[in-house]
């Protein structure tokens, strides 16, 4: 299993870094973990469209406002004759003014697929299961197993009442949203500080965790920084 990380801060686009976006390769497959703004520039069009699946991890624009944009490349691909087959593009079954945006699209060549907590997709050895977590809209954490490596996306949650701790448990890869500094949050809790991050990543014991989801406007280092200081083991802890 490859990982190619397209994006990883939010909510806007910063220089060279995009929303959030992870491109898994395994063999002649591909798995791209939401589509948020900017990471198409990241994409190797047209043939990172050939065996693509797409799964969107919840209706929050910085999480797949790409969507669009790569839509209308497999419209043009397919009509130049290069794409035969759709692009699969898993989104969460809920009614949202959001889901009818993207699925009223005109100009594509996507099949959308409404995915539940209980989904399982299963493509070729890469076998991809989900976990609901606490956020404004209905968000599923990801995992991604082959017959070796694990990895665990959390896309975007709150610290109270997630499953991580256990959904995670022993993944060899832990990619985790660090969206504040541990003094920053406040009292809403939609979002995870670096400290809770590694707290997450220590309890469920991870081999290693890439922290993401960062502000535009703080140094990375900081988030580094303050995410060792529980999950001290260096060269397992970096950030995306």
């Amino acid at each position: 299993m490859k990982l190619k990380v397209l994006g990883s801060i939010s909510p806007y686009v910063k220089e060279n870094n995009n929303c959030p976006g992870y491109l898994i390769e395994k063999n002649d497959n591909k798995v791209l973990l939401d589509c948020g703004s900017g990471i198409t520039r990241e994409m190797n069009l047209h043939n990172d469209l050939e065996n693509l699946t797409i799964i969107i991890s919840h209706l929050h624009r910085d999480h797949y406002a790409d969507l669009l944009t790569l839509g209308y490349a497999t419209f043009v691909y397919h009509r130049l004759g290069l794409l035969k087959e759709k692009v699969k593009v898993y989104i969460p079954n809920e009614e949202s003014l959001d889901k009818k945006y993207l699925t009223n699209m005109e100009e594509h060549f996507l099949e959308f697929i409404p995915y539940e907590e209980n989904t399982k997709i299963q493509i070729s050895d890469l076998e991809i299961t989900f976990k609901q977590n606490p956020h404004p809209v209905l968000t599923y954490s990801i995992k991604v197993k082959d017959n070796k490596y694990t990895l665990v996306y959390s896309s975007d949650t709150g610290y109270k009442n997630n499953s991580l701790e256990d959904f995670a448990k022993d993944a060899d890869l832990f990619i985790c949203e660090t969206t504040f500094l541990k003094n920053q949050k406040g009292t809403i809790d939609n979002h995870l500080t670096t400290t809770e991050a590694a707290t997450i990543a220590k309890k469920a014991s991870v081999k290693k965790l890439m922290i993401t989801h960062t502000w535009p406007e703080i140094s990375q280092k900081l988030y580094l920084k303050e995410t060792k200081e529980l999950f001290k083991i260096l060269k397992h802890t970096s950030v995306l």
